[in-house]
């Protein structure tokens, strides 16, 4: 007599079970992870919060900080892994790769992975205002390696391939460095990409601004303009919470003295200069300050304007497999 068995459950679904177990234990208990169904690549959204500020006495409290990110999980109780070596290569924004092989910067340990094409093609197709962490629960070592999909697809394939989409795979290189429970890189990396929609948003609002204050540079609208073009940026909430990049704290810092003072004090004035400047004359010497004045404003917003090509440029290159993410990312160049 034949026994009808009921529905399995497989030792893949047993291994997925305990990679996200990994995964929610390497996270902050009060950052939210949220399970993605229907799955078309995308396993999970991660919301972050932070500890209130709350009086002495009342329950800790936590708040969200507006901050998203994707997740795409690959559990396994075994990984391949092997050091990757790493090439001297220029601006990939800017051309295709080029590998200078003859001289090799160094190794770096990776956990290597096939994903599919088409996985890759739908994250490619999201943009990449709101991260897509490819993360890797390495069930023997029961630590999770992450890698940004977004900006290894920009960065390393389609500057390396024809067309990347060619191949039914690729392998994603995931850095061994990149552990979520690092307390150096996991969660500060984390919390960096996933201020990257805020950053985003920041960045054309800089643009903006930067091109309508040199507009009105010589008109009597321009400083009038400026303190409200300060007062709109301001109060961003990740000014002082954006430690991974010193640049964006000492902006912001610039940003409220310029509405504290009427200066964001960017450029040092050397009294001897000015006059030499002058020639001597002392009406010509007030001119040439009053004109330094705005263009110290204008500076200002030049140099905001500014850091979105550096993000493209330098930052999302940081955690990846390349020679820049190697030298940029990790502390006392430790891989």
């Amino acid at each position: 007599m034949q026994v009808t068995k009921s529905k399995q459950r497989s030792e893949q679904h047993l291994i997925d079970a305990a990679g996200e177990q990994l995964l929610r234990a390497c996270l902050p208990p009060y950052w939210v992870l949220r399970t993605y169904r229907p799955d078309y690549g995308l396993d999970f959204s991660v919301e972050v919060f932070q500890e209130s500020t709350n009086p002495p006495g009342q329950p800790t409290t936590y708040e969200t900080l507006g901050e998203h990110l994707f997740i795409q999980l690959k559990s396994s109780e075994t990984v391949t892994r092997g050091p990757l070596k790493l090439f001297d290569r220029g601006n990939v924004e800017k051309a295709r790769e080029h590998l200078n092989k003859d001289d090799p910067i160094g190794e770096m340990d990776t956990v290597r992975i096939a994903i599919e094409s088409s996985e890759l093609k739908t994250v490619e197709r999201m943009g990449t205002a709101i991260p897509v962490l490819l993360v890797i629960a390495d069930l023997a070592a029961q630590k999770c390696y992450f890698a940004c999909l977004n900006d290894y697809i920009d960065k390393i394939l389609i500057p390396r391939h024809d067309d990347y989409t060619a191949a039914g795979h690729r392998t994603i290189h995931v850095p061994v460095a990149n552990d979520i429970s690092d307390p150096v890189v996991g969660l500060v990396a984390l919390r960096w990409y996933a201020k990257r929609a805020k950053l985003y948003a920041a960045f054309q609002r800089f643009t903006y601004q930067a091109v309508e204050l040199q507009y009105a540079r010589m008109q009597t609208d321009f400083i009038p303009m400026a303190r409200y073009f300060g007062q709109r940026i301001a109060n961003y909430d990740f000014w002082e919470d954006t430690e991974m990049w010193g640049l964006i704290s000492y902006y912001g810092s610039k940003v409220k003295q310029f509405l504290e003072t009427g200066q964001p004090d960017l450029i040092k004035q050397d009294a001897e200069s000015l006059l030499r400047m002058a020639r001597g004359r002392l009406d010509e010497l007030q001119q040439i300050r009053d004109q330094l004045k705005l263009d110290e404003v204008l500076e200002l917003w030049r140099l905001l304007s500014v850091l979105p090509r550096n993000y493209e440029d330098v930052c999302r290159e940081w955690f990846l497999p390349t020679s820049l993410g190697y030298d940029a990312s990790y502390p006392n160049d430790e891989t």
